[in-house]
């Protein structure tokens, strides 16, 4: 039995009003969101709940089965039987005459009703919309890694404002008026990287300490920033109501890859698929700011794509080591390649001594049709930055994608040639690009358009930052990338007959 007395299941007394269990598979996520239902339709039954999915079979087929077996097996509540004349609860139908009710409903699709009068809407996200117009007290989602930003962030939290439940001064829930209302959403979901979620709960900020957490289990991660608490554990911390070789058989049976996800609860754990396979935010990110020297060059690359942002990613050398100190991201309507120039000279950098060199996109050099006639993105940025005395080193053309990926993937797993390519932690978009992207079945970048609700514009998510690194690093090291775009042929013997013949070695 999984109780609310299990210190990873404190995110029902935490009093947050949103609230996410991360969890690996066979944690009891859907357990725990059964009890936390049933304690509020039995303490608060006039206040009216939400429990969805992200589809609706898995609504009817997973989460609403196993959240009826809890209320059975824990709490002793079944499904009304209009033959035998027992049970607590209808599905989509008018209660029985007997019911106690509070609300009437010109249809009950998609409502629980239960004997004592509470009722809870039930519904899948894929068809958010449907769900708009409800006003509800709270509220229970499923799997929610499969679900819109839009859906949960704008449809769900909207619909959180039924008054009735209540924190009094000692953190009780009561049905008296205080100052703090509440409105709680839980979200119980394994883990994926869903770049809204991590973002919405701040994941990225803390991925260390997530990790140094996680993989010693009976630890767990549990953070409360502003009115959102994060629960993270692995399956081990339910392993008491799990068959005794199930999680070594999860072990044996799944991906390596994929044992931080699954077992573990790791939120950024690679899942495959990935296009920088090797990237390590461990390894690859820190605070390395402050090694900024206004006497060494700075390297300034830039990819001119306006929507999400206009970009601009600052480096610096140190032997073979690159530092990306900074980036300068610019959304609508600031999202011009001069206005880009205008913020880099506003920042710590725009009295810079030691030089500035130049990359980005080859494509920016032709006429940028938002300009003047006869200039480009390039010649705004050296007229922009000349009291710097920029130098142009945009490549002629561009890189091929899958083998500039497969060259930084090398880089970040062995420092191929010597070279470390490393980040610092505040160049969020950056390192989002190199967590995030996925890998298209060619081998180049897939880069998924997603849909901007408000304005119906298309646009695609990732890959205009690291874009521009790859456009750096492969100017700026140039001879290290030759080797291993173009390894110079070497003899090798093959059979007497055939003499001597040339080969390339890879």
């Amino acid at each position: 039995m999984i109780s609310l007395s299990d210190p990873q299941f404190d995110i029902f007394e935490s009093r947050k009003q949103v609230n996410l269990f991360l969890a690996g598979q066979g944690s009891g996520k859907t357990h725990l969101a059964g009890v936390i239902s049933y304690l509020y339709l039995q303490s608060f039954p006039r206040m009216r709940g939400l429990i969805a999915a992200n589809t609706y079979a898995q609504l009817t087929r997973s989460t609403l089965f196993r959240i009826r077996e809890v209320w059975k097996q824990e709490f002793g509540v079944t499904e009304w039987d209009d033959k035998k004349k027992t049970g607590h609860y209808v599905v989509g139908k008018r209660p029985p005459k007997h019911f106690t009710t509070f609300y009437e409903f010109d249809s009950y699709n998609n409502i629980m009703s239960f004997s004592w009068g509470a009722v809870v809407y039930i519904g899948s996200l894929d068809n958010y919309k449907a769900l708009d117009g409800m006003e509800i007290c709270w509220a229970m989602l499923d799997e929610t890694k499969d679900t819109k930003e839009v859906a949960v962030k704008e449809v769900i939290v909207g619909r959180l404002r039924q008054q009735g439940m209540y924190v009094n001064e000692r953190g009780e829930l009561v049905g008296d008026p205080t100052p703090e209302p509440f409105n709680p959403l839980y979200i119980f979901t394994s883990p994926a990287k869903v770049p809204w979620i991590n973002e919405w709960f701040s994941l990225d900020q803390v991925q260390d300490e997530i990790k140094r957490t996680i993989y010693t289990p009976p630890k767990y991660f549990r953070r409360e920033a502003g009115n959102k608490l994060v629960t993270i554990s692995a399956t081990h911390l339910n392993g008491h109501n799990l068959p005794s070789n199930y999680i070594s058989n999860q072990f044996a049976n799944i991906n390596i890859d994929k044992h931080g996800m699954l077992i573990f609860g790791d939120p950024f754990s690679r899942t495959g698929g990935e296009f920088y396979k090797q990237f390590d935010r461990s390894k690859h990110v820190g605070k390395y700011a402050h090694r900024y020297d206004p006497k060494l060059p700075l390297h300034l690359s830039f990819d001119q794509n306006a929507i999400p942002y206009n970009t601009l990613t600052i480096h610096q050398q140190y032997g073979t080591t690159d530092v990306q100190l900074a980036e300068i991201c610019l959304e609508n309507p600031n999202n011009s390649t001069s206005k880009v120039c205008a913020a880099f000279l506003k920042s710590k950098f725009g009295q810079h001594e030691g030089g500035l060199f130049i990359y980005g996109d080859p494509s920016g050099k032709k006429r940028d049709t938002r300009s003047e006639e006869g200039t480009n993105d390039y010649s705004i940025i050296l007229k922009e930055l000349a009291r710097l005395h920029p130098q142009n080193r945009v490549a002629t053309k561009a890189p091929p994608v899958a083998v500039r990926g497969q060259w930084i993937t090398a880089v970040h797993e062995k420092q191929l040639d010597g070279l470390e390519f490393l980040i610092d932690e505040s160049c969020v978009h950056t390192i989002g690009d190199y967590i995030y992207l996925k890998e298209a079945p060619d081998g180049t970048k897939l880069k998924e358009e997603v849909k901007d609700e408000n304005t119906g514009i298309r646009y695609e998510k990732f890959g205009h930052t690291s874009d521009a690194n790859d456009y750096y690093y492969t100017s700026a090291f140039k001879e290290q990338w030759r080797r291993f775009h173009k390894p110079a042929p070497v003899l090798i013997d093959s059979l007497p007959s055939a003499g001597r013949v040339r080969a390339n070695s890879y």
